[in-house]
């Protein structure tokens, strides 16, 4: 078995021998096996519905316009308008098509495939949740919903333990116990979702689905006070997903597979498609850089999967990660039965190819198996062609 800290000159190492040998801990291959890629995509191609427009201007009851609201319809959402409250996506089963939740300028937004910034946000009605529940949250089953162009905020910033915000939307409670319960078909589109300064928030977006995208979007100021964030994270959910081009920060994890236990047997996610997106924590968060903003938030990886399969991160930036909370690694494929329940957590088939890894304490740590719960073997990892610069523990 392999040492859970690896040093760079070792993560190439396993890599050569993964390539002679196979699978770690296998029989000795004749030739080596590369990664399954996703078996399933997500598509996020734009396409308008067109059923019937509601139109909500200030002061109007998003609520009942989503309650109203059936399959094929639109619901416009007034530009620089605020919509206070803890909203729900129903579970829909009249009309065919998809529910878009759309803002009034979308001509003014960045086309698709184009990555929104804070900028934008004036062309973007906003979602703010007061208190710490979710701004958004998809109903048991919900489905076919795009969210395009909306502004997520949040008021609330309490930072007594246990207080905080835990996700900003959530896709999926983590809870299901059936194939059925999962949200499915819900694509977050060119959104700008945010906390303040001293907001203590958990969770950008919870992922636990199936069919979910996020693309073109800027998510920040995720942390909270003396526990784990993530701008997004899927445990329960079984994917696939599709996360491109989107800007991610948080300080626990920028993005996590895992690290909680789910409640269907046998359950990892899988078929991930991760490409062209910037992960990075802000020195600000850094203690002893000239910006550091004076709060210890806790920051330990910048993209770490604990149970996942089939997954393909490419063409990604990764920056900034320092030794707080942990040593400094910047990727983790460490596989993990968080809470010993769940034997069948995996890391398998991961392809981490054509990335850039910068300005960080350490550039990977890998384990074969969970060293402290029983878990499934690390199998087939390629990491190839990737830029690692900058990677200084002393720095």
């Amino acid at each position: 078995m392999f040492a859970r800290k690896k040093s760079l000159a070792a993560v190439v190492i396993v890599t050569m021998i993964m390539a002679i040998l196979g699978p770690l801990g296998g029989s000795v291959a004749l030739a080596a096996t590369n990664p399954e890629l996703p078996r399933y995509y997500v598509d996020t191609t734009y396409s308008a519905p067109t059923g019937n427009t509601i139109t909500l201007n200030s002061g109007g009851d998003l609520q009942a316009a989503l309650d109203s609201a059936q399959l094929g319809d639109t619901i416009v959402l007034q530009a620089g308008a605020t919509f206070t409250g803890n909203y729900t996506l129903p579970n829909k089963t009249s009309g065919s098509g998809w529910i878009y939740i759309r803002s009034s300028a979308y001509s003014s937004l960045p086309a698709q495939g184009q990555r929104v910034f804070p900028a934008n946000a004036a062309n973007m009605p906003k979602i703010v949740t007061p208190n710490n529940t979710s701004a958004i949250t998809a109903a048991v089953g919900a489905h076919h919903y795009r969210l395009v162009g909306i502004e997520v905020d949040t008021t609330y910033s309490a930072r007594t333990s246990g207080t905080a915000l835990w996700n900003m939307i959530q896709l999926g409670s983590g809870s299901e116990t059936s194939y059925s319960q999962f949200p499915h078909d819900i694509t977050i589109d060119r959104c700008y979702i945010h906390a303040s300064t001293n907001g203590n928030v958990r969770r950008g977006i919870c992922l636990n689905g199936q069919y979910l995208g996020v693309v073109d979007s800027y998510i920040s100021g995720i942390h909270e006070l003396g526990g784990d964030s993530q701008a997004l994270s899927v445990w329960s959910g079984p994917g696939p997903l599709k996360i491109v081009n989107c800007q991610l920060e948080a300080t626990g994890e920028n993005f996590l597979s895992g690290g909680s236990d789910n409640l269907i047997t046998g359950l990892v996610p899988s078929d991930i498609e991760f490409r062209s997106n910037y992960l990075v924590k802000p020195l600000s968060w850094k203690e002893g850089d000239p910006s550091y903003c004076g709060i210890d938030w806790q920051n330990k990886n910048l993209f770490e999967l604990k149970s996942a399969r089939r997954v393909l991160v490419d063409g990604n930036i990764m920056e900034n990660n320092w030794v707080d909370a942990q040593t400094g690694e910047a990727v983790l494929f460490t596989p993990r039965s968080q809470d010993g329940t769940n034997p069948w957590a995996a890391i398998q088939d991961i392809t981490f190819t054509n990335n850039i890894v910068r300005h960080s304490a350490a550039a990977f740590n890998i384990m074969s198996d969970d060293d402290r719960n029983i878990s499934q073997q690390l199998q087939r990892v390629m990491i190839k062609n990737n830029l690692l610069a900058d990677i200084d523990g002393a720095k």
